[in-house]
């Protein structure tokens, strides 16, 4: 199922899924840094998320979507590898670029670790093209239209 985080009941799982699934890529991180619960639930409250979990369970993928102007742009994606190659990702995916619809963005973009290449597999797949690689982030920048 998916659902609107719930910040009490999702936050611990979501920044397990950061520190596990994501902080990995990033070579921001790679140095020893740590990202505190804080961080992350900071970054939650501004944006908008949807979580993959068994009712009101814990979850165990989610998504973290904002709107800027006719853009939404996705900030995390996460699932449990235990819970990878069912659908989960496809699913966050499309509810978040639904969202993005209803909001009227005309794109969506997100930023994606030049060292993950299953994720960018994954957008690829998903209708995203990269847009720019930039050196400083070490990502590459992908964009999607989405059509109503």
């Amino acid at each position: 199922m998916i659902r609107k985080r719930l910040a009490a009941n999702d936050d611990r799982a979501i920044h397990r899924l950061v520190v596990e699934q994501l902080a990995p890529f990033s070579r921001q991180y790679q140095s020893g840094m740590t990202i505190s619960f804080s961080e992350i639930r900071k970054r939650l409250n501004h944006n908008k998320t949807f979580v993959a979990a068994k009712g009101y369970k814990q979850p165990y993928g989610f998504i973290s979507v904002i709107r800027k102007s006719n853009v939404l742009f996705v900030d995390m994606l996460a699932v449990d590898p235990r819970e990878q190659g069912k659908g989960l990702g496809k699913e966050l995916m499309k509810m978040a670029e639904e969202y993005g619809k209803s909001e009227r963005c005309r794109t969506a973009e997100l930023f994606v670790d030049d060292s993950n290449p299953n994720a960018i597999g994954f957008y690829t797949s998903k209708g995203y093209e990269v847009q720019e690689y930039l050196p400083e982030l070490s990502c590459y920048r992908m964009k999607k239209k989405l059509v109503r």
